[in-house]
Parts: structure tokens; C-alpha cells; sequence
């Protein structure tokens, strides 16, 4: 294999200087003239009919422009990202604590928040549901008019009767984990400007400006071309800014005072009204053998999505997926319902369901090790995926399968040098592990489309105008260097023009551990279009047969050897109104012939990301407190294209899976309000994480892949609340059923 120019290496983040420096953009700093500011007035009541909403007092008060509701919107009154069913103000029934009721418009952001105060509502109050199993009763009040079921998925493969008759040891029990915000540094924000000619221009800190510019033109009556919508820098998303519910007001708010709207979330105002992690409470039942070989697998999970959809349908894809974790078993009966409650609406996190699944059946797993008297580490080697092994949805798993007994004698080495370690003085130690599984793309049957566009610039350089954004997690970073490497030319030479989608081409949604997949095999094609139109313009100019003429590193080459710099070329053409640029769709493949057909639309997913966590953690007994002191994650890139950012990935999904497992639970109070800052939603911190942490990083190639890569940035975070937990039982024998692990649950 030739030496790569940039592929492997970990370059500078073009945008590392401008963020640490304060110099980037982000949609709160960006500063127009005559700025109006916008808060909403929202409820304080889980669940109620609304009787009625007085603006009056509020209209009045000092600097207020305009004071509206739900009676003001001239399109569409609900959206949603898969079913139409949240309104942008709620107008006769409120269904969480912090749904907005109106939208005050002022001249300063105090004068906004303070009037919104003054709104009146009168609710006729509705006893709450809070939990989705008992919302499925047939007396339980109902949310939405199609009942509080929105979802079931059941897959059944193979013969569950005979399977558990054939099982030696049958393990049944339940396990629960909690509601959990994204807490990206950057609150949902927006701003919004209304043009002369009846146009709107909307900046955005958003996962897929595309779709807020359909939701914005429905909600206003507009055609989708009269909204334009720009992608400023992000701090941080993790699938929250899926949701287009603060542009849309935004732009609402432009529209109505035919101005310009700047709406920024506080804290507490994006705990109680964006999306979060599912909570999830789990049923399981799994038969082995004696030998450890896994007969049969029954699981029913119910997930509580709060008050709308949202992403919740397609996160229950992922769940059901993954409720067999890495492993062949060979009869199953699986069941996911998604409900509504009144709880803040749950929809895209990061891992998209799989975390959820995987606390539970890789505590299973060890728990049947346990039973069965073997090593939890042989049991997993026993049933793991192979390649070409037929998984339950019906998908045969390709050669990325081949990673898993990989990361297993890594975990292997990792356990033995951990737990040779001895303990501090007064705690007790353990070790656990976990596999993890994720999927990568939307799902069969879901269009998947990413188009991205290059040019080459007159002075060589190469511009890629990126279609998807960058939500922090260094995609820019990735597409450069895929294009460099394509268009055999130094990362310097490459750069990226920010996402307009008056513009840009339609790259779509950033999520689903598919973006460096997805954008850098439009790349890779896109290039190859260019290179042959530099040697078409090439053979042009000099009068020579195409077929003479070779490309190589900026270069066109001769027959005879000679070089004559691109540069020179594209001055060339541009002088006859020729400008060299090309573009390119990739459609995530799902192969009809090889694709299962029965299931519901978003099933199956065909592609797969695997990897593995070793925990070490310190117990003191006495105290119940838990210490993550080593932490080895093994994980399966397919190729590196930015060691740096594959790094990043890794550790920061282990961190953020280590808060999962001991810190976060967004609860309800004894007071009836949702946990809504961070004096009591805890993050981890710098002295929480392991001061020893290793990353193993495996490159078995994706064949369908930009030079074989595939996704990192959700598989990294599943494993991490297993293996501390399955470390924490082999330190004091107390097994963890539900998250987040406290310690009084431990003493």
C-alpha cells in the first residue's frame, strides 16, 4: 500500500484556533443590526387543557413588540421530525412542564424573559403519566388523539418455545435506565431575519439545516425556496439538535414583527423542552447451556418518549436491534413499545438506543457467566457474531465481525494487567468488561442520501462545499483530509465553506455513525470527476489525446515526463469561462437481494460498528462510592483517517458513558419539577475520569467505505455503563440493575 499523504495522521483542526481563542462564530455571537429578542412563556404543568392565555399584561410591559400564540401561526401548527405531532406553541392541552405557550418579542432579552412572566394561562389540570408502562393501562389519560402507543417492533426468529425448552440455565430479570440530556456546552439557539422581498434568512446551531428549512417554510405558509438557512458553528449536539423547535419559533417571531428574532435557550429551558435519552425499562429472559452457548433470548422493552415523538420511533429500531447485543443466538422474541408520558420529549442521543440495550444484555451476559461458573470473558467468545453469521433481523454480518474476538483478546490482556493491580487502602477492587454493537445509517427503507460538492480554486487549493454540518465532532477535519488523500494533495491545500442550504448541497442529517462514511464516499467519487476534468481541460488546451496525460499530486503529467502545475491549468480554462468543479451523491446502500424486506420501515440496519470497554474500579464499602481509576476501549475504525479525532471519539464516548453509569439522571423532584441545572444533574469531570485511560485501535477495512473507514462516534459510549457496572459486582458482588449506580445502592 503506497504511504498516504494525510489519511492516518493527526492533523490541526483548521477551527482549533478560532475556538479556543473565542474568535469562532456561534450563533449567539453573531451580531446584526437591529436585533429583537424572544422568550416563551411555557407551562407550569405537566399536563392540562388550556382554558385560556391572556397576553394582555404582557403586551404592555416595558420594550415588548409582540406577544404571540398559537393562533398567530399562519401554516402548519405542528411538526415533527417523523410525526406531525408537536405544536410550535402548544394552543388547547399542555403536555410537559416547560412546553411554550407564547412568544414574547422585545427589545432586549430581560425585557423578552420578563414579560414572558406575565403571561396568563388558566389550565384545567390532567393527572400525569410518567411512566410508560403504566400510560399503555386502558384507564391512563390519554395524550395524543392515536392513543399512547406510537410504536411496536417484535421480532421473532427461530423457535423460543424450543429454545428455552433446549436451555440448561434460564436467567430472567428487569433492568431500568433513566432520562438523560445531551448538556452540550451551547444551549439551542437561533436567529432569524426577515428580507425586503419576503425571503427569511435563519442561522441555526443544527444537526440537518434541510429539514429546518421545510419545517420553517410549513410553519409560515412559505415555499421552502423563500427560507434560507445557515449553519453556524456548533458547540457540541449529540443528537439534541435534530430537533427544529427554537428556528421554528424563531423565524416565527422574524415573520410576525417583520424583523430580526435572536432566541438563546438558558439551561433550565433546554432540560425541560429538547430532546434527550430515552428512558428505558427492560424484561429479560436468557437460556443457555451448560457450555455457555446462548439458546434463546426473550426481551420486552418499554421506552418512554415523553410528550411527542420526536426521533422516538427510529431510537426503537436501534433498541430492538441491539437487544441481542454482539451475539449469535439462535431463537429470539423481541418487543420494544415506544409510549408517550408526560415526561420531557426524549429522541436523538448519541447511541441512539443502543446504550440502553447494551447495560442490559451485557449484564446479562455476565450474569449467566456467573451462574454457569465460567469466565464472562469465554462466554462472550462462544456466542459472538461471525462473519457471515445470519443475525435475527435476517442481515448476514460482513467481515467487520471479524473484530470481536480481536477486541476480546485485547479485553483478555487488559483484565489480566488491571487486576494485578492492588487496591487503595480501604477499597476493594474489580474488573469488568463489555462488547458493544452499532449501527451505522437510517435504517432500510429510509431515503439516505449525502451530496457534497468540490471545486478546484485558481490557485490550486481545493474547496469543498460541505453539505452535512459539523457539529463539533471534527467532521470538517475528516472530509478534508478524505479529499486531500483523493486529490493527492496536502491537507493544507484543502478547506471548507460554511453550510447555506440557499447554496450548499443537501448533505443530510448528521448522525447515525455514518457521516465520515457517507461524506467521504462522495468525496472520493466527486474527486475522481474532478481529476478527469483537469485532464480533459488538460488535453484541451494542449492539443494532446487525453489518453497521454496523467494526474498525480497537483500535477498533470506529460508522456515525456514534463509537469505542468493544476494551478496553471484552471487559470487557463477559468480565462474561457470554465470553472472545474464537481459533484457527487452517495445513497447508503441496502442491496435488495441481500436486504430482509418483512420488517418495518428503518429496519434493518446492514452495517455495523464493534468494539469493546475494560473497567477497573475502586469500591469503598463502607461509603458506597465508586472510583473508574483504568480504562483500556478497543474499538474497530475500519481505517484512521484523523488519529486525533478517532482519539477524541473514543475517550469522550467513554466519558460520557461514564457519566451514564454513576452521575446522570435528569429525575422528577419531590417538588414536582424536573432536575434542570447542573448544581444537580452531574456531569463527570476532569477527576472523575480514569487517570489511566488506553485506546486500541483496530482497523479491520469496511470494503464499502472511504478507503475503508466506517463510524466511531456513537459505538464508543455503549460498553462504558456495562463494564463498570459487571467491575463493580466483581469487586463486592452486588449486581447494578439500574443506572445511575449510587451508593445506596451499593451499601
Amino acid at each position: 500500500m503506497p504511504e498516504s499523504i494525510t489519511l492516518g495522521k493527526s492533523e490541526l483542526r483548521k477551527d482549533a484556533r478560532g475556538k479556543v481563542t473565542g474568535a469562532a462564530e456561534y450563533v449567539a455571537d453573531i451580531k446584526l443590526d437591529n436585533v429583537l429578542y424572544g422568550a416563551a412563556a411555557r407551562s407550569g404543568i405537566h399536563h392540562g387543557r388550556i382554558l385560556s392565555i391572556d397576553t394582555a399584561v404582557a403586551q404592555a410591559a416595558p420594550g415588548v413588540v409582540r406577544v404571540l400564540t398559537a393562533a398567530d401561526i399562519p401554516g402548519e401548527p405542528n411538526f415533527g421530525a417523523l410525526v406531525q405531532d408537536q405544536p410550535a406553541l402548544a394552543g388547547t392541552l399542555v403536555r410537559h412542564f416547560g412546553e411554550p405557550l407564547a412568544l414574547v418579542v422585545a427589545t432586549s432579552k430581560a425585557a423578552a424573559y420578563q414579560a414572558a412572566k406575565l403571561v396568563q394561562v388558566k389550565y384545567e389540570p390532567i393527572d400525569p403519566l410518567f411512566d410508560p408502562i403504566a400510560a399503555l393501562q386502558p384507564d391512563a389519560s390519554i395524550l395524543h388523539g392515536t392513543g399512547n402507543l406510537i410504536s411496536r417492533y417484535e421480532i421473532r426468529d427461530g423457535d423460543i418455545g424450543k429454545g428455552f425448552a433446549d436451555a440448561e440455565v434460564i436467567l430472567e430479570d428487569t433492568f431500568s435506565v433513566p432520562l438523560i440530556s445531551p448538556a452540550y456546552m451551547e444551549t439551542e439557539n437561533s436567529l432569524a431575519r426577515w428580507n425586503d422581498n419576503g425571503t427569511l434568512t435563519v442561522w441555526v446551531s443544527s444537526q440537518h439545516p434541510f429539514t429546518d428549512q421545510l419545517e420553517i417554510a410549513a410553519t409560515l405558509g412559505l415555499p421552502p425556496e423563500n427560507v434560507h438557512v445557515k449553519s453556524a458553528v456548533i458547540g457540541g449536539a449529540f443528537g439534541g439538535k435534530e430537533d427544529a423547535s427554537l428556528a421554528i419559533l424563531t423565524s416565527f417571531a422574524a415573520w410576525a414583527v417583520k424583523g430580526t428574532v435572536k432566541l438563546v435557550n438558558t439551561r433550565q429551558e433546554s432540560f425541560w423542552a429538547h430532546p434527550k435519552r430515552h428512558p428505558v425499562h427492560f424484561q429479560f429472559k436468557l437460556g443457555a447451556k451448560k457450555d455457555g452457548t446462548f439458546v434463546a433470548l426473550k426481551a420486552v422493552a418499554h421506552m418512554d418518549t415523553g410528550a411527542f415523538a420526536s426521533l422516538g420511533p427510529a431510537v426503537g429500531v436501534i433498541v430492538t436491534e441491539t437487544l441481542g447485543g454482539s451475539y449469535r443466538i439462535p431463537n429470539v422474541d423481541l418487543e420494544t413499545l415506544v409510549v408517550y408520558t408526560n415526561s420531557p420529549l426524549a429522541g436523538a442521543m448519541r447511541g441512539f438506543g443502543s446504550p440502553q440495550s447494551h447495560f442490559a444484555i451485557e449484564s446479562m451476559v455476565d450474569m449467566m457467566a456467573a451462574e454457569l461458573g465460567l469466565d464472562p470473558i469465554e462466554v462472550r467468545r462462544r456466542n459472538i457474531l461471525r462473519e457471515g453469521d445470519r443475525m435475527f433481523t435476517g442481515v448476514v454480518v460482513n467481515n467487520t465481525a471479524n473484530s470481536l474476538p480481536v477486541s476480546l483478546d485485547h479485553a483478555q490482556e487488559a483484565r489480566k494487567k488491571f487486576a494485578a493491580i492492588p487496591p487503595s487502602s480501604g477499597k476493594v477492587a474489580g474488573v469488568g468488561m463489555a462488547l458493544a454493537m452499532q449501527s451505522m445509517g437510517l435504517g432500510a427503507k429510509v431515503p439516505d442520501n449525502s451530496t457534497q460538492r468540490l471545486k478546484w480554486q485558481p490557485d490550486g487549493s481545493i474547496l469543498i462545499h460541505l453539505g452535512a454540518p459539523d457539529m463539533g465532532q471534527g467532521l470538517t477535519m475528516a472530509a478534508e483530509q478524505i479529499a486531500a488523500e483523493a486529490m493527492e494533495l496536502p491537507y493544507e491545500l484543502v478547506n471548507t465553506i460554511g453550510l447555506d442550504t440557499s447554496s450548499s448541497p443537501n448533505g443530510n442529517v448528521t448522525c447515525a455513525s455514518r457521516m465520515t462514511y457517507m461524506v467521504g464516499n462522495t468525496l472520493v467519487d466527486a474527486a475522481k470527476q474532478l481529476k478527469t476534468q483537469m485532464l480533459e481541460q488538460a488535453a484541451r488546451l494542449l492539443n494532446r489525446p487525453q489518453e497521454s496525460l496523467s494526474y498525480s499530486r497537483g500535477h498533470v503529467i506529460t508522456a515525456e515526463g514534463g509537469k505542468i502545475a493544476v494551478k496553471e491549468i484552471i487559470s487557463r480554462a477559468a480565462d474561457d469561462g470554465i470553472i472545474l468543479q464537481s459533484e457527487a451523491t452517495f445513497s447508503f446502500p441496502y442491496p435488495e437481494e441481500t436486504t430482509p424486506q418483512h420488517l418495518p420501515i428503518g429496519m434493518p440496519h446492514v452495517l455495523f460498528c464493534f468494539g469493546a470497554q475494560v473497567a477497573r474500579v475502586e469500591v469503598d464499602p463502607e461509603l458506597g462510592t465508586v472510583a473508574v481509576t483504568h480504562l483500556t476501549a478497543i474499538h474497530d475504525v475500519g481505517r484512521t483517517i484523523s488519529k486525533i479525532g478517532v482519539e477524541g471519539q473514543i475517550e469522550g464516548g467513554a466519558a460520557m458513558g461514564l457519566g451514564y453509569a454513576l452521575f446522570e439522571n435528569m429525575d422528577l423532584k419531590e417538588d414536582g419539577r424536573w432536575v434542570d441545572s447542573f448544581t444537580e444533574y452531574l456531569l463527570p469531570t476532569s477527576k472523575d475520569v480514569p487517570a489511566f485511560h488506553e485506546n486500541i485501535i483496530l482497523e479491520i477495512p469496511e470494503e464499502s467505505g472511504p478507503f475503508g473507514a466506517k463510524g466511531v462516534g456513537e459505538v464508543t459510549v455503549p460498553a462504558t455503563a456495562p463494564a463498570i457496572a459487571n467491575a463493580i459486582c466483581n469487586a463486592i458482588g452486588v449486581r447494578i440493575k439500574s443506572l445511575p449506580i449510587t451508593h445506596e445502592k451499593l451499601v
